[in-house]
């Protein structure tokens, strides 16, 4: 499995939540505490956004802990939204295009999770994808896959409809190839302005994932705004976390935040 990040409030530097924390993102690479992987050393990657309408994005196959290119461009780019994602394959191969984030016009998404028997069932799950967006498939994983279904099911106008039709789409899929293995999603995916983050398994098994303020050297800090979605909390101060339940969703905007079941 992966360990995930996302982050949108007051500028921050990259390094404050990828290294500056008691338990950042880079220290899960290596000791993951709320997960059955407990390294996640299988490659890496930021998305970030700036004043441009696209974001800027890092990837590497080097373990995030081994990345120096990594440490310093977390310490010299500021932003108000990134994306960081370290992984721990399922079974596809190590290299940068199965990377995650992945991107699409001004989307990225990332995701820890897996679909059961992916390899009977990739290319029924690559048919549902239209032609417009499949043209854009670079690697092999999954997660990819699931990004790319959710924009061929209309993700840029309804995040959360889309996630659900895909999540229906490849249930059906496993179900027609009898699959033995679990459906798992904890993904996030966002268009810059917003943040939508999706909690689900067919076993009631999903990898954790929680909603957070942890302490930044933001200068508007705002301590009771939420800013941050994780695979798990970044410093061990409770007060600052809560936990997104199985089967259920957040949506992040300036506003706050709200939960969502998630219809399945």
């Amino acid at each position: 499995m992966c360990r995930w990040v996302a982050y949108a409030g007051p500028e921050i530097y990259l390094e404050d939540l990828i290294f500056h924390q008691e338990h950042s993102i880079v220290s899960q690479s290596l000791a993951a505490t709320h997960s059955a992987w407990t390294t996640n050393g299988d490659g890496f990657g930021v998305a970030w956004y700036s004043k441009r309408t696209a974001p800027g994005l890092f990837k590497d196959i080097l373990p995030a802990w081994n990345d120096s290119n990594l440490r310093s461009l977390a310490a010299s780019i500021q932003t108000r939204l990134f994306f960081a994602h370290v992984r721990a394959t399922t079974g596809t191969a190590v290299n940068r295009s199965n990377c995650h984030p992945f991107i699409f016009k001004n989307w990225t998404f990332m995701h820890n999770g897996k679909i059961g028997n992916w390899h009977d069932c990739r290319k029924d799950v690559e048919d549902l994808i239209d032609h417009e967006h499949y043209r854009h498939r670079e690697g092999t994983t999954d997660s990819e896959a699931l990004f790319l279904l959710a924009l061929s099911n209309g993700l840029t106008d309804n995040p959360i409809a889309a996630i659900q039709a895909t999540l229906k789409d490849v249930t059906q899929i496993m179900e027609r190839h009898q699959a033995q293995e679990p459906l798992r999603i904890s993904c996030a995916v966002t268009n810059g302005k917003e943040i939508w983050a999706f909690r689900y398994s067919s076993d009631d098994q999903s990898p954790s994932m929680y909603i957070g303020s942890p302490h930044t050297r933001a200068d508007d800090q705002n301590l009771h705004a939420i800013t941050t979605i994780a695979s798990e909390p970044s410093d061990s101060d409770a007060a600052h976390w809560a936990k997104v339940e199985e089967r259920h969703g957040v949506h992040w905007t300036e506003q706050g935040v709200e939960h969502f079941a998630m219809m399945i």
